[in-house]
């Protein structure tokens, strides 16, 4: 029996559960809910619904399918790779499910739905027996979201990628971030395995609260797991994919994959969405989608992968940082300082950037072409205002979520690709959003 918190991809059969949130409360959506089918209803409040229509009363929505999900997992035991850090937990979720799918039933958690929320309703919508591995990206923004996280989902292989100034709006210092992170490594009973970046001193800290195995891996010499090891022609972008890669054997190594198993497996890694993903462009040229968000590191990451592109010109759309704290303007003058000096052209999107641009040099800013929002930018793009996309040109956007700099991207996209396809954000509720 699934459950279904949407009443727009609700399917007959489904249980709907009514939940009330920041903008809507999903209770006004239960007649339609039965009118789509909905065999039963979970609900906070007391309702009329036909006959047939089973009504569960429950004091809040979200715990009980927390609960709910808890129990499923602790009554069927399944092996739980949970995966945090504050770069490439979505990438390094993927590789690990392709890894591991080469030996095992795997189950994985869906795009970005990293919360408690999402979480359970992954584990009660999916088949899951005691054979499967659960790989489980575990995000927070608040302290102790990741211990919340740890208890009802019990991990049994903990990978952090690495520890970055990201959030540090709301765990108050890069320290805060790190210490938040470790919850998952704390959270390993004497028979875990805890897979941590050697390359990041603040991940391999957290060995120091491991009450299981630490297996490291990197480019370090004192790694576990290092590239010397992988064979496999990866079919993701830049420097960032090879520690994914190494994360991901790790994890394989955890379960007692051999190499060659796991090399196959890394080969099929597929690219997420928004995630450094290249493809076709307007006019003949190459459009590298990064859209999904962004952070100083992840952004200079994305730029240097566009440096070694080949083509004739190397243009970067670049928004709004968001959640960066005191020093956000800072980082992103930083950011931009970068893009000046390694691409040939720079559009900045968003009001943190105006004040940026403010600390370049005149020299940088020649560089630098402002924008208000990416609708504008998108529109300008269409009307060809900003520039005509040609064979050789190699775009690069990126920016947070909320900079919505997937509508760029989708306005260079080759018309032959379908923004649904290739773009993040693309559902209608997310078309709506100004």
């Amino acid at each position: 029996m699934a459950y279904s918190t949407d009443t727009r991809t609700l399917q007959p059969g489904n249980i709907y559960v009514a939940i009330r949130g920041e903008t809507h409360d999903g209770h006004t959506f239960i007649p339609q809910a039965i009118g789509k089918g909905a065999s039963g209803i979970v609900t906070e409040q007391d309702v009329d619904v036909p006959e047939g229509v089973e009504v569960i009363r429950v004091e809040d929505s979200v715990e009980y399918l927390i609960e709910q999900a808890t129990e499923k997992v602790q009554r069927l035991g399944p092996d739980i790779v949970a995966i945090t850090g504050s770069m490439g937990k979505t990438t390094t979720k993927m590789g690990v499910l392709a890894v591991l799918r080469e030996a095992f039933a795997v189950v994985a958690s869906d795009g970005n739905k990293n919360t408690p929320l999402g979480l359970s309703l992954l584990v009660l919508n999916r088949d899951i027996t005691p054979d499967t591995k659960l790989v489980l990206e575990m995000g927070a923004r608040l302290e102790g979201d990741l211990r919340e996280l740890c208890s009802y989902f019990l991990p049994t292989v903990s990978v952090v990628t690495n520890v970055r100034g990201v959030h540090v709006e709301t765990f108050g210092s890069i320290d805060g971030v790190q210490r938040e992170k470790s919850e998952l490594v704390r959270a390993l009973g004497p028979d875990g395995m805890a897979c941590l970046n050697g390359d990041d001193p603040r991940v391999l800290q957290m060995a120091d609260v491991n009450r299981g195995r630490t297996m490291t891996y990197g480019t370090g010499v004192d790694c576990d797991v290092r590239p010397d090891r992988i064979t496999a022609a990866l079919p993701i972008l830049g420097e960032p994919a090879v520690y994914t890669a190494l994360a991901a054997m790790s994890v394989g190594l955890a379960f007692g994959m051999n190499e060659a198993t796991i090399n196959r497996g890394l080969a099929k890694i597929e690219p997420e969405k928004g995630r450094l993903n290249r493809l076709r462009g307007l006019g003949g040229s190459v459009l590298i989608d990064d859209t999904y968000n962004a952070s100083p590191d992840a952004t200079l990451a994305a730029l240097r992968v566009l440096e070694t592109q080949d083509g004739t010109r190397r243009i970067a759309f670049l928004g709004d940082m968001l959640e960066l704290g005191e020093t956000e303007v800072e980082e992103h003058a930083r950011v931009l300082a970068a893009a000046a000096q390694s691409v040939d052209a720079v559009h900045a999107v968003g009001p943190i950037m105006a004040k940026a641009i403010e600390k370049l040099s005149p020299m940088q800013r020649e560089r630098v072409t402002l924008h208000a929002t990416s609708s504008q930018v998108a529109e300008a793009v269409r009307a060809g205002q900003v520039l005509e996309p040609r064979s050789g040109d190699v775009f690069l956007v990126k920016g947070s979520q909320g900079t919505r700099m997937e509508r760029i991207s989708e306005a260079l996209l080759h018309p032959d690709v379908r923004p649904e396809d290739a773009l993040p954000r693309q559902s209608e509720s997310w078309k709506q959003i100004a």
